[in-house]
């Protein structure tokens, strides 16, 4: 009793003893390790076993917290490997320092990646499933890339790795219903400017059945279940309408002034000068969707965070914009950096299709699992070849 513990260890584990007693008794690592739903289930392909931290990555965490590994192992083996590099992680920052370094190193030397997950990728996974016999697509996490400027640093790293036609064209709307307004992104809603979309309100707004209120832009909220003064203040946000009597700048480029004002502030209270919106609209309605992909509401992030992204000035498209993603999101750009490094890691030729149409060869990868049955490491020679 007298080792320290967190609140959250606390309510992790006394609360699970807790209701496990309720249950017959059963221990929290009993329950633990009853649960299979854990992970959940993972689709098919290449990601079928990486969908999001896995209770291996879990329990690996938590055994380094609770110093399992220290002292090390008296049973570990010396492989006499030695490497000129160590990267730790393989998302596409690890990737990206990888090929940094095989590009800028001696000959011969060697560089190690180290990853705690079945895949390379970090947050640039995707999710494959299939349903009625259709293979679908989703991004896990990182989604977004922006099309660059000729000559640019980022445009010339996309050429070297394989992406020679940054500007994606996406499929036409077919078949014999009105065409669906849809976004190259989920972050965005052209439907809503189009009239295709609608609100639902449920119990929180006392409608017991439910109420659905189609084109809400259109109507300009009229029948929203919420005050008129809500009804104003969420429609001016909507619609990108400021409040009146201010004027905002948006930050030119990162450190200016603007932008440092910005990080000095929440991002809630930013749509609060703005927008003229009351601290309870913002919570309301914009948590946690402004911010989520965060892990945070605005009511804690940084308001710069809205404006960072737009600090990689992408060269805009002829709509005004230039976000787009692929079917995977960034796997894509993952999976090109790996096939940078190893040509034979992931089979077919080296371009966009290639890498989205054709599966990873781990044997040829370079990867093994830990030899330390309690360690989900894996190692990865991105440089050996």
């Amino acid at each position: 009793m007298e080792t320290s513990i967190t609140r959250r260890d606390f309510l992790g584990s006394a609360l699970l003893a807790s209701g496990s007693a309720l249950l017959g008794g059963i221990a929290p690592a009993e329950l633990l390790a009853q649960n299979d739903d854990f992970t959940g289930y993972g689709g098919v392909g290449d990601y079928s076993t990486a969908n999001g931290n896995t209770l291996d990555v879990l329990e690996a965490g938590h055994a380094i917290r609770d110093r399992v590994y220290d002292p090390l192992p008296k049973d570990i083996i010396d492989t006499g490997e030695l490497y000129d590099c160590v990267i730790v992680g393989g998302g596409i920052s690890g990737l990206a320092a990888a090929l940094f370094f095989e590009r800028e190193a001696a000959p011969g030397m060697k560089c190690l990646i180290i990853e705690n997950h079945p895949i390379f990728g970090g947050e640039a996974k995707q999710n494959e499933f299939l349903v009625e016999g259709k293979r679908l697509i989703a991004h896990q996490g990182s989604a977004i890339y922006q099309v660059q400027y000729p000559h640019s640093f980022l445009a010339g790293f996309y050429e070297s790795i394989g992406l020679r036609a940054p500007q994606l064209t996406y499929q036409s709307w077919a078949g014999p219903d009105p065409e669906f307004p849809l976004s190259n992104t989920p972050y965005e809603a052209v439907g809503l400017q189009h009239g295709r979309c609608g609100f639902w309100f449920g119990a929180r707004f006392n409608q017991r059945a439910g109420k659905w209120l189609m084109d809400p832009l259109g109507k300009n909220l009229e029948g929203a279940p919420v005050s008129n003064a809500t009804r104003l203040e969420w429609l001016n946000w909507l619609k990108g309408k400021p409040a009146a009597g201010t004027k905002f700048e948006p930050p030119k480029v990162e450190g200016d002034a603007i932008s440092r004002y910005l990080d000095s502030i929440t991002l809630e209270q930013h749509f609060m000068e703005r927008f003229g919106l009351s601290r309870e609209t913002v919570r309301a309605f914009l948590s946690p969707v402004e911010g989520g992909g965060s892990g945070l509401g605005p009511d804690a992030l940084s308001a710069y965070s809205d404006y960072a992204f737009e600090m990689l000035h992408p060269l805009p498209d002829e709509e005004g914009g230039s976000d787009q993603m692929f079917p995977g999101g960034n796997s894509t750009i993952a999976r090109l950096m790996l096939k940078s490094l190893i040509p034979s890691a992931i089979n077919g030729p080296h371009s966009v299709e290639g890498v989205c149409q054709n599966q990873v060869n781990f044997a040829r990868s370079g990867c093994r699992r830990s030899r330390y049955e309690n360690s989900p490491v894996v190692h990865c020679h991105p440089c050996r070849a």
